[in-house]
């Protein structure tokens, strides 16, 4: 049989017969000649086994962490407020610990607010302190592993071979991680109770690293090749060998991947960014995949349990879409009514009974506004006919400084035995598209067929503290209703030992109130048992009245709120433990992180954000 053409292409470099070839240098110019199989699986286990380490370290905090909340709640739980005052005081060296790393910013107090090349452009966030000093490991450890050569080797051909196998090896077992990371059901987040957040932020940066990973093994591969076959004979390599097509899809792929993925350009043209990163990392699989398959490399089983998790994560996600959106009733329909200020309420009528811990957030599926992509959005309420009325238009008269009202129309009033309600933002996309869709609609509300996917997310439970102090700014407020309705619920139960809960909320403008005001409306009617429920809300566009007022169920205050003033006032008046947890733009959160971490040290305080970076 005649030698196909790249055989006689080595071939003829072999033997000292091309021009600009080097015979010598062609075992390590392919295959795994040269390549130290046995310190690649060092690095395997050295890698998997520093992730699998810090998955231990982090379980075994939050199980200590649940049964110190869980014996809290067992001696609180019938308690007096006096009988909550050991529990206000805290460990030292744990305050400590939690005021200087696990919640400290990386420098300074900027962590979640963006950072602005202009108005127009943002180039994302920092990492916290923490994040920062794990993503500096995982950076260190990477090139660690990467370092690990003989030296010594001659020829120094056989050093670049080493180099070329490990990078390349290094860079598919950090796919495995890439790809559970940026899973919607990654089992992580609900056994560490750790947030998508965190996870995605990983994901980004070891994406950068696989491709940084990835082009070092390009580099010594065509080094390698061209000393061998020469620059001509590269050109012939990649016209006519496989193998090397599918190296150079993938990585053309992933550097397409991180030009496009910056976050001016990610925030920018977001539903764009989506369905191009998508396409692109089947793109990558399966050209990488491609690549191992064709000469069976030893990388073949690790490829294929990424293409596995990837596939059998999209197919729980579809069996999550059957589950709560079809039945023999039909699918799902989603209510939408535009309000003042720029939102929707949205509420999701789905065919199953939708239970949801609070803190959680769904994906939504609107064909009719945005064809088969999904966005992220908060749970306010969750209900199986057990909180009525949950997407009514505001039903109740209302104090004239919330203006006009209006009435629930007929359609809206027909309340879903099993519904999931959220408040969408107007922004830009579809959310811009949904809310101009109901304001143009017969009474302001929209009714199309949807699809949610869900409940996401973890939080860990506020039923043990005594205060829980929950503020909100903009939307962010859908957040945090979840943790209210749930913990007033606890009070008529007699399940959570919570003395005093305190709702902070900033709006732009009074219209704005009217997002939430029906859910506020009915929990301040909610049975408390004695406990004190406080709502504020600041309207920072409000200058031309009185500086405080009050309605039947919130106070209302003009201005913006004095976040540091607010939070000293609370934990001085504290019963018990407290907790300050905030959802909303990354300047509120900043100065809420400031202000729970000055307070840290003189008690017991815990500080946990909601956010979505993407």
């Amino acid at each position: 049989m005649a030698p196909k053409p790249l055989d006689s292409l080595y071939e003829a470099a072999l033997n000292n017969t091309l021009p600009s070839s080097n015979g010598l240098l062609v075992p390590y110019a392919q295959g795994l000649t040269g390549v130290d199989l046995h310190v690649n699986d060092i690095t395997t286990r050295g890698l998997w086994g520093s992730i699998a380490g810090l998955v231990v370290i982090v379980l075994t905090v939050r199980l200590l962490r649940r049964w110190h909340q869980s014996f809290r709640l067992a001696v609180t739980i019938a308690s007096t407020g006096e009988q909550h005052r050991y529990w206000a005081r805290d460990s030292p060296l744990w305050s400590k610990i939690k005021k200087h790393l696990l919640q400290a910013p990386l420098i300074r107090i900027r962590h979640n607010k963006e950072i602005q090349l202009s108005s127009a452009i943002s180039v994302g966030t920092l990492p916290s302190r923490l994040h920062a000093l794990l993503l500096g490991a995982l950076f260190a450890s990477n090139i660690i592993y990467c370092s690990l050569l003989d030296y010594g080797i001659m020829p120094k051909a056989a050093l670049i071979a080493e180099l070329r196998g490990r990078s390349a090896h290094l860079a598919v077992i950090n796919m495995l991680i890439l790809v559970l990371f940026a899973a919607r059901n990654n089992p992580l987040i609900p056994i560490l109770t750790v947030s998508f957040d965190t996870f995605n932020l990983f994901h980004r940066w070891i994406g950068r690293i696989i491709v940084l990973e990835s082009l070092v093994h390009v580099i010594a591969w065509w080094v390698n090749n061209t000393h061998a076959v020469g620059y001509e004979g590269i050109m012939e390599v990649l016209m006519n060998d496989g193998f090397a097509q599918c190296g150079l899809t993938a990585i053309s792929a992933m550097l397409v991947i991180l030009v496009h993925s910056p976050s001016p350009i990610r925030h920018a043209f977001y539903e764009i960014f989506l369905h191009t990163h998508q396409f692109l990392a089947i793109v990558t699989l399966g050209a990488v995949a491609g690549h191992i398959q064709i000469h069976n490399l030893p990388q073949k089983p690790i490829i294929y349990t990424i293409i596995a998790i990837w596939a059998s994560e999209r197919i729980l996600r579809i069996v999550r879409l059957i589950y709560y959106n079809v039945s023999f009733r039909g699918i799902s329909k989603v209510h939408v009514e535009a309000l003042e200020g720029g939102a929707c309420r949205v509420t999701f009528d789905v065919r199953r009974p939708f239970v949801t811990p609070p803190g959680r957030h769904i994906y939504a599926y609107i064909p009719s506004v945005s064809l088969w992509m999904s966005h992220p959005f908060s749970v306010a309420i969750a209900s199986n006919n057990e909180f009525p009325c949950e997407f009514t238009p505001t039903h109740s008269p209302a104090p004239s400084v919330f203006g006009k009202t209006r009435n629930c129309s007929d359609e809206m009033s027909k309340v879903p035995i099993h519904s999931v309600s959220c408040i969408m933002a107007a922004r830009t996309g579809m959310t811009r598209k949904l809310y101009n869709r109901a304001k143009s609609s017969p009474g302001g509300v929209y009714t199309c067929r949807a699809l949610i996917e869900g409940p996401y997310g973890s939080a860990e439970p506020l039923d043990s503290y005594g205060t829980v102090l929950l503020i909100a700014g903009g939307v962010g407020v859908t957040n945090q209703l979840s943790h209210m309705h749930h913990l007033i619920q606890g009070w008529a139960a007699g399940t959570n030992a919570t003395q005093k809960l305190v709702l902070l909320w900033s709006v732009r403008s009074l219209e704005q109130l009217q997002w939430a005001r029906p859910w506020l409306e009915q929990l301040s009617r909610m049975e408390r048992d004695g406990r004190e429920l406080q709502i504020v809300t600041y309207v920072t566009q409000l200058r031309s009245v009185e500086r405080a007022m009050k309605s039947e169920e919130m106070q209302i205050r003009s201005g913006r709120a004095p976040i540091a003033k607010l939070i000293e006032i609370e934990f001085e008046e504290r019963i018990g433990a407290m907790t300050i947890g905030v959802c909303g733009p990354g300047v509120l959160a900043d100065d809420v992180r400031i202000a729970a971490r000055a307070v840290m040290s003189r008690g017991k305080v815990d500080f946990w954000e909601e956010a979505f970076t993407w």
